[in-house]
């Protein structure tokens, strides 16, 4: 790949009963200007117990990044679609991965995949993923057994400039039931354009889904930390949805672009979501407590939530 270029590839989870979740990423960055780097992520929330934390470690761009087998290397450090293993100043992972069947879900139009816009594009390999073995940060060692995530993959050319992003894997009452959801303010050329909503929902046999700027005429997304209102119609479907934490289950990172420019982002996953879905025969309500993803992406600094990287 040619600069500018950005590639991360993470995964998340959360436990199964209290409010606790990790998040591991790998990724590279080709700026330009700047120096290409690659650096693995480790954040732990737990702020019920010993408190969020957030450790990355850089290295010179030496990594294996393969699309198949899809993987990526870094150091010492691997993730892959059936384990995610690092040994790092500060850090240790050890994590069996068990897709499961569902397709890989993806947020974006075929052909938004392969076209230069949007710059960013996202997919999730496996929505509903189960996580054993552990995660140790500083003097935290947790133990991971049948806890339900993802494992994502995002690359581009440039990040978004501003958005709220949401993923649930697992509702409370239906934990064979996923959501990834997208307000986004995309970039052309110095233009920052109008929000923009995507969604991906699936539940009980349903994939209710708008993935194109044509179709999110129809949708609506508005946000600010840390809460976030959306909805749409599709299909014959009605989708309302709200997704809200409180910034004490926030970590807050410094991202740098592409153009060496920085970035801000704030991650939850511990957020409530609420969905209702009427039409079609359908007129249910769906929540996830403490264990849907949040996150915002800024120019602006948040003083309600310290940069733990």
């Amino acid at each position: 790949m040619m600069p500018p270029y950005y590639e991360s590839r993470f995964i998340r989870a959360n436990h199964p009963r209290r409010a606790q979740a990790i998040w591991l990423r790998w990724t590279r960055l080709l700026p330009k200007p700047g120096d290409p780097v690659a650096d693995v992520w480790v954040m732990l929330f737990d702020p019920d117990g010993a408190g969020n934390r957030a450790l990355k470690v850089p290295h010179p761009l030496a990594a294996d990044y393969l699309s198949a087998p899809w993987s990526a290397r870094i150091a010492d450090t691997v993730i892959d679609d059936v384990h995610a293993s690092a040994t790092l100043d500060g850090a240790s992972c050890d994590l069996a991965i068990t897709a499961g069947d569902e397709p890989p879900v993806k947020l974006l139009t075929d052909r938004s995949y392969t076209a230069k816009f949007p710059t960013a594009k996202t997919q999730v390999r496996h929505p509903l993923a189960r996580f054993d073995g552990t995660v140790s940060l500083g003097d935290t060692r947790v133990t991971v057994e049948s806890w339900t995530g993802s494992v994502n993959h995002n690359w581009g050319s440039k990040h978004t400039p501003a958005y709220a992003f949401g993923q649930v894997c697992g509702f409370d009452e239906h934990p064979h039931s996923s959501l990834e959801v997208v307000t986004a303010h995309a970039g052309l050329g110095p233009l920052r354009l109008p929000a923009t909503t995507l969604f991906v929902l699936r539940h009980a046999g349903w994939q209710v889904a708008v993935r194109s700027i044509l179709s999110a005429r129809h949708t609506r997304g508005s946000y600010a930390p840390f809460e976030w209102s959306f909805g749409g119609r599709t299909d014959g479907f009605e989708l309302h949805g709200e997704i809200r934490t409180e910034p004490g289950d926030v970590i807050g990172l410094t991202y740098t672009d592409t153009d060496s420019a920085t970035k801000y982002c704030y991650n939850s996953a511990m957020a409530d979501c609420r969905i209702t879905l009427s039409g079609n025969g359908v007129d249910t309500e769906l929540a996830a407590s403490r264990r849907a993803m949040f996150e915002i992406l800024t120019d602006q600094r948040l003083e309600a939530v310290p940069l733990l990287v």
